[in-house]
C-alpha cells in the first residue's frame, strides 16, 4: 500500500497521483485470511435488505437523479438493472448492508490484495490496459463511454476476462467501491493489528479508523478512464454523500 505497489514496497517511489493522502510512501503490508465477495453488491441483493429492514432506499432529491432514472421507487430498483451494482449508496449505507448480511466492508489492504494480487501488476488482469476488460469511461467530457457496451453501470459479471487474480469481477470499473478505511495523510494515523501506529516498516492488518472527513474508495467507475494513470483508482469520498458511481462489495 498505497495504490498498486503491492510487491515492491521497499523500492518504489512516493505515491504521486493527487493529494489527500495519495502521496504516502508505500509500505509493506500483510493481511490475515479473509473472505471477499466476488462481485459488487447488486440492486437485487440490496432490495432484499430494504424489504427486510425498512431501510432508506437509494434516492437523491436532485433533478439528475430523477431525469436520468437513478432513483428507486420505494424498494423497486430501476427496471432491468437488478444484476447491476447498487449505487446511490453512502458509506454509511454500505456499512449497514454489510452488517445486515453478516459481513463488513473490506479494509484497503484486503481490497488491494484481492483486486491486484501480490505481483505488482497495474490492473486486475495484468499490466496492459484493455478497454474490453472493464466497464470504463473516457477523459473527454462528459466522460461516459459506451464503447465497452455500457454507457452507465453493467451487470456485475459482464467482464469475466477482466477478473482479478483471486477471481473478483469489476475490481476496476463499473462502480467505485467503499472500503472500511478512512483516508489519512500520514502513516502514523493508521494502526496495525496490535493497535500501533504504522511506520515505514509497515505491519499486519493495517486500518485507518475513524472518525474522519473522507473514506477510501477504490477501483474507478463506469465514467472513469484508467489509461493515463492506473493508480488513479485510489480515491476518497465524503462518507455521507450518495453518488451515482459509488457502490461496494462485502468481506468477512
Amino acid at each position: 500500500m498505497p495504490g498498486n505497489n503491492t510487491n515492491t514496497a521497499a523500492s518504489t517511489v512516493a505515491w504521486e497521483s493527487g493529494n489527500g493522502g495519495q502521496r504516502l510512501q508505500p509500505v509493506p503490508v500483510s493481511v490475515s485470511s479473509f473472505w471477499i465477495d466476488l462481485t459488487e453488491v447488486t440492486r437485487q441483493q440490496y432490495q432484499a435488505f430494504l424489504v427486510e429492514t425498512g431501510y432508506r432506499p437509494p434516492f437523491v432529491a436532485e433533478d439528475w437523479a430523477n431525469e436520468d432514472g437513478w432513483n428507486w421507487s420505494g424498494t423497486d430498483y430501476p427496471s432491468g438493472t437488478g444484476d447491476h451494482p447498487v449505487v446511490l449508496t453512502s458509506w454509511y449505507d454500505a456499512v449497514e448492508y454489510c452488517t445486515w448480511a453478516g459481513k463488513r466492508l473490506p479494509t484497503e489492504s484486503e481490497w488491494q490484495l484481492a483486486a491486484l494480487g501480490d505481483d505488482g501488476r497495474s490492473f486486475p488482469w495484468g499490466n496492459d490496459y484493455s478497454g474490453d476488460l472493464l466497464n470504463h469511461g473516457k477523459m473527454d467530457a462528459p466522460n461516459f463511454d459506451d464503447s465497452d457496451g455500457f454507457e452507465y453501470t453493467s451487470p456485475v459479471d459482464a467482464f469475466p476476462a477482466g477478473r482479478s487474480p483471486y477471481g473478483l469481477y469489476d475490481a476496476f470499473g463499473n462502480a467505485w467501491e467503499f472500503t472500511a478505511d478512512h483516508r489519512r495523510d500520514d502513516w502514523s494515523m493508521y494502526t496495525d493489528s496490535a493497535g500501533r501506529a504504522v511506520t515505514r516498516q509497515g505491519g499486519a492488518d493495517i486500518t485507518a479508523p475513524g472518525p474522519g472527513l473522507y473514506v477510501a474508495v477504490r477501483g474507478g467507475a463506469y465514467f472513469f478512464d484508467l489509461r493515463p494513470n492506473p493508480g488513479g483508482e485510489r480515491n476518497e469520498f465524503l462518507p455521507e454523500v450518495r453518488r451515482k458511481t459509488s457502490g461496494f462489495r462485502c468481506a468477512r
